[in-house]
């Protein structure tokens, strides 16, 4: 495919509207990896938004003292397995959006911690403005890399928004970590959550197994996010959120590792 090397975004959906290009030519991978981190970190909302499930009562929940590692698993451990739970449980219409409402509460108690698990969204290439049509659409091309996604928008609903959005973020998540060139200790997540069963529980055990081996570098949020989503948790949003619930949105292919449970 011959062309530039650039990302683009378009769509619009009841309030939610962003056209947006980066024009990527001559520019480093590490370049590529911010762009789509700062996409990823403006759609991401709106896939988790029109997923169904009521965010505000998660944010409402998620209430750290300090930050780090040490915030994000002594919460798990004040609130236990059981306070989860519900409250996510109350944060669901359907208890088959829970992965949903799990998705939406890791990212938040990590972010509430201040503990970095995605690729800074700080692009050093300057954005351009692109046309906005009837669709939801993503292209990404850089060197041999190659991504197109699209969904059009009549008699579209919610959840089907949230799918392509979560599609794309799901990729723009996972790609920025392969552009920006961080180590990628997969030892290590396996050490940490490998053969451990899905629970809330064992997050809290990884989390904290982890933390010392953690030295402030850029391949720590690559451990931190592999190592839950190594538990069965992403904490970002991703079409298997919805897949329980609506079947016609599919998973992503899985590549390697498969999560317990």
């Amino acid at each position: 495919m011959d062309g530039n090397d650039e990302i683009i975004f378009t769509g619009a959906y009841k309030d939610f509207s962003l056209g947006i290009r980066f024009d990527l030519t001559g520019r480093k991978p590490e370049d590529a990896a911010a762009a789509l981190a700062y996409i990823s970190s403006n759609i991401e909302p709106q896939a988790f938004r029109f997923s169904g499930i009521d965010t505000k009562k998660i944010d409402d929940f998620v209430k750290l003292s300090g930050k780090g590692l040490p915030a994000a698993y002594g919460f798990l451990e004040l609130m236990g397995p059981g306070g989860v739970k519900d409250a996510l449980q109350k944060a669901v219409p359907d208890p088959k959006l829970l992965r949903a409402a799990e998705s939406y509460f890791f990212g938040r108690l990590l972010t509430s911690a201040g503990v970095p698990f995605k690729v800074a969204a700080a692009p050093s290439a300057k954005p351009g403005k692109e046309e906005i049509g009837d669709f939801i659409g993503f292209v990404g091309k850089f060197g041999t890399w190659i991504a197109i996604k699209k969904l059009g928008l009549e008699k579209v609903q919610d959840y089907e928004v949230s799918g392509i959005l979560s599609g794309i973020n799901h990729t723009m998540v996972n790609k920025a970590f392969d552009f920006a060139g961080v180590a990628k200790d997969d030892a290590l997540v396996a050490s940490a959550a490998g053969g451990k069963r899905r629970s809330y529980g064992n997050v809290s055990l990884a989390l904290k197994e982890i933390e010392p081996k953690l030295g402030d570098n850029p391949g720590d949020a690559y451990v931190v996010c592999k190592t839950l989503e190594t538990l069965g948790y992403k904490p970002y949003a991703s079409p298997e959120m919805l897949s329980d619930a609506h079947p016609d949105i599919k998973p992503p292919k899985v590549k390697g590792r498969k999560p317990k449970g």
